[in-house]
């Protein structure tokens, strides 16, 4: 199973189809939930694109597909005084 990323610069509402009815999920490029926390006087102080390692998939092969897209997005990030 793949995931694919479409329409990836239009922000909004998108619908999926789940088990058993659709769920509407809201997507937003990254500029946003970076740009909100240095605008609320954040300091960023690392950002990560998370996905597995070379070992953690010769250990767990169904975690390939993870590489596809970003599983995560880790923001590290400190209120400045």
């Amino acid at each position: 199973m793949t995931w694919p990323v479409d329409s990836y610069r239009w922000e909004g509402p998108r619908t999926r189809s789940g088990l058993s009815q659709d769920v509407v999920k809201q997507h937003r490029t990254i500029g946003p939930y970076l740009n909100s926390l240095i605008r609320t006087g954040f300091v960023l102080q690392h950002v990560e694109e998370w996905g597995p390692t070379d070992q953690q998939v010769l250990e767990r092969p169904e975690l390939a597909v993870e590489r596809e897209r970003p599983v995560f997005l880790l923001v590290a990030a400190q209120k400045s005084t």
